[in-house]
């Protein structure tokens, strides 16, 4: 084995190609050194999880456990591709920036694994592998970018030079897959302690100059692995290629890469991704880790004592059931003997020459005796009870139940099956977390390289995020992933996430959930109609029960939508409240009655005015009469009295005829004007009644007044004293 120089600093090596070259390549052996034994037992623990054998082991007889056994742990630790759960980190309702934000983040890292050929699923599933089998799985994270030349220009409107650039035309975060012995690290007891990591790729002579330059690759020795009787690489590879490292450095923050056997150093660049934890890698998914030496051990190494008693016994058995056979000898003499196991067919009968020879001697039995094999039988048996119980002492040590493997006894029942299946689940519970930080701190790498390095188109193309209901939100959140630390966003990823689907229990949780949340609608509902502004603090309560359900993830974000919705709506200024129709209608009514009321009381009240106005009128026109006449009677009283002195004088005759006619006309003028009186009085004191007049839709227009049915049988009676009036004829005696 090659001895591996001490370095005491540093500065032993020079700060010059050949002298970086020679300090990695003591590096690199030394890691070399460290790692050798575990990779010696992980080929031989790969050959035998591939049933490989050497010459002398091809005689034996196996039942391949550990394949099986491996087979069934990756399907129950890895059946399907993860899921990223990227959210904020104090789960501020109101900050839609980082809600958006961590909803475009979700769907960069899921879309890897959504892919229908997907990159992240077959190295993830091809490193936990490596895990279960050899002790040992790892994935390594780039930052690929691809350019083109943009040649320089004139600006149309300042005439200026624009200067030749590089535009980006595609880029992406890929991951690749890192076999176990392609995966080094600086010897040391914990992770913590590692100080730098390194991954080898073989290059062929053309990826070297693409890579390099011409100039590096001719100074590169082109080498091809020695191959061993244990070893899985291909064995007929026609390429030569060179080994060479890609090793970063969290001491001083650079990255080398270093081929084997070169007297110079490749290339050397500082940090390029500009990562929190530097490495582009997360903790490798190793074994049986202690604080002692950072170095991985296999399950296997733990029951290989277990599978070779297995693999014996199972040999054992085989060569039994061989000698397990129906064999023996017979007298020579007797020929019918042997012509019965040769010759005979069913119900056939082979003559015997001298039977009573034949029958003295003890017939068939004296003649043939058969070799034993009760013995052969029962040990059999008895290797067929050790193997069972080998084969249980084995899944004990990788915690593999009998609950796991699909078998349970008829009579259990399920409760006991359920107990059965929450303790093996237990003990894998473990290793599901193991996973899951291991994938959680991947995609926490894959996260920062997306937020430092790609650009807010590529993020909103790929994001999609334009054609959804946060597109308004969405140049902002950008803004955030590009700004701030990514380390704000919490990324988790649940180990029950990875293993097989159960449906029942999917459905199970699913009406758990929707129980839960009816019964607590149907208790705050009558709250929210009656406070309409308690209506956000009951949705935060029960955004609080929601987030203790496991199926509840999906709808956190609708139901931070809708409480900020509920939010906006009590601050906005609230329409008038539609009134009942029935009540409409009814106040419709009432109002049109107390309308009609007002109006015919208004005009009863004009009636009565006008009435009484018209009384006032007729009361004072009589007084006027009256006294008009009481005038007139005493003018015609001196006139008679004139007539009566001079009765006897002839000059007075036409005077009288004079006098005669006028008190003639003032007697029709009394009669008529008495009727006028007479008839006025009787429409006073008539009795009438008032009638409303409507229109088409019911208003009342008018009111009038008509007779009533009843007469009244009073007479209506002149002024006193107009009765009394003396008539013309009578004062002149005709």
């Amino acid at each position: 084995m090659e001895q591996v120089e001490k370095i005491e600093s540093a500065s032993d090596f020079e700060n010059t190609p050949q002298g970086m070259a020679q300090r990695w390549g003591t590096e690199i052996t030394a890691s070399k050194q460290e790692l050798n034994k575990f990779h010696d037992e992980a080929k031989k623990i790969l050959a035998r999880y591939l049933d490989k054998r050497d010459t002398w082991g091809e005689s034996e007889s196996r039942v391949n456990l550990f394949w099986s056994t491996m087979k069934v742990l990756l399907s129950m630790l890895y059946a399907r591709p993860p899921k990223a759960d990227v959210s904020r980190a104090f789960q501020d309702f109101d900050d839609d920036q980082a809600r958006v934000a961590s909803t475009i983040l979700q769907r960069l890292l899921n879309r890897g694994f959504e892919e229908d050929v997907s990159a992240w699923d077959s190295a993830v599933r091809q490193a936990i592998e490596d895990w279960l089998i050899v002790g040992m799985g790892q994935i390594w994270l780039r930052y690929e970018v691809e350019t083109e030349e943009v040649p320089e220009s004139i600006d149309a409107m300042t005439g200026m030079l624009i200067p030749a650039t590089e535009r980006i035309v595609e880029e992406d975060a890929p991951v690749d897959y890192v076999h176990f012995e392609d995966f080094f690290w600086s010897p040391a007891r914990t992770w913590s302690e590692v100080r730098w990591v390194a991954r080898r790729v073989y290059m062929t002579k053309d990826q070297l100059e693409a890579r390099f330059g011409e100039e590096i690759a001719r100074v590169v020795p082109m080498t091809s692995a020695p191959k061993t009787q244990n070893d899985q690489n291909p064995k007929y590879d026609p390429w030569s290629r060179a080994e060479v490292f890609e090793i970063w450095c969290k001491e001083n923050k650079k990255v080398y890469w270093y081929a084997k056997g070169s007297e110079v150093i490749l290339d050397v660049k500082d940090d390029p991704l500009d990562l929190d934890g530097f490495f582009p890698c997360p903790k490798p998914l190793a074994a049986n880790i202690t604080s002692a030496n950072f170095m991985p051990r296999a399950d296997y190494v733990f029951a290989q004592d277990q599978f070779n008693e297995l693999d014996e016994i199972n040999t054992r058995i085989t060569w039994l059931t061989r000698a397990a056979k129906v064999i023996g000898v017979y007298d020579k003499s007797a020929d019918g003997i042997q012509r019965m196991f040769q010759q005979a067919s069913e119900n056939q009968l082979i003559p015997v020459d001298n039977w009573a020879m034949f029958a003295e001697a003890g017939g068939v039995k004296g003649k043939v005796d058969w070799v034993p094999i009760d013995q052969v039988v029962n040990a059999i048996n008895q290797l067929r009870v050790y193997r069972q119980d080998k084969t249980q002492q084995i899944y004990e040590v990788l915690g593999v139940s009998d609950i796991m493997r699909g078998s349970s006894k008829a009579n259990e029942t399920a409760t006991a099956q359920q107990i059965k299946a929450q303790f093996g689940s237990t003990r894998m519970q473990l290793n599901q977390f193991y996973i899951a930080e291991w994938i959680s701190e991947a995609l926490r790498i894959k996260a920062e390289i997306i937020c430092k390095h790609w650009q807010p188109q590529t993020i909103a193309f790929r994001s999609n995020i334009e054609r959804t209901p946060d597109a308004q939100f969405a140049p902002q959140a950008i803004a955030l992933l590009k700004d701030e630390h990514v380390a704000q966003y919490r990324i988790n990823v649940e180990a029950d996430s990875m293993a097989a689907l159960d449906w029942a229990a999917e459905r199970d949780a699913a009406v758990q959930f929707m129980q839960g949340l009816g019964a607590f609608i149907s208790q705050v509902a009558p709250m929210a109609q009656q406070v309409p502004e308690a209506g956000p603090y009951l949705m935060r309560m029960m955004q609080w029960a929601v987030s203790k359900f496991r199926v509840s993830t999906q709808i956190e974000s609708i139901l931070d939508q809708a409480i900020n919705g509920m939010q906006q709506q009590l601050q906005t200024p609230k329409p008038p409240p539609q009134p009942d129709p029935d009540t409409v209608i009814k106040a419709q009514v009432e109002q049109a009655k107390i309308q009609s009321q007002e109006k015919i009381a208004m005009m009863e009240a004009q009636s009565d005015q006008q009435i009484a106005s018209l009384k006032a009128t007729i009361e004072l026109q009589k007084i006027e009469m009256k006294a008009k006449f009481d005038q007139m009677a005493q003018q015609y009283e001196q006139v008679l009295q004139m007539m009566n002195v001079q009765a006897q004088a002839p000059q007075f005759d036409n005077l009288a005829n004079a006098v005669a006619d006028m008190a003639q006309r003032n007697a029709q003028g009394q009669e008529m004007t008495a009727a006028q009186l007479a008839m006025l009085a009787q429409q006073m004191n008539r009795k009438r009644k008032r009638v409303p007049i409507r229109d088409q839709n019911g208003d009342i227009v008018e009111v009038k007044e008509v007779d009533d049915d009843e007469e009244d049988d009073d007479e209506n009676e002149l002024p006193s004293g107009m009765a009394n009036l003396p008539q013309p004829q009578a004062a002149m005696g005709m």
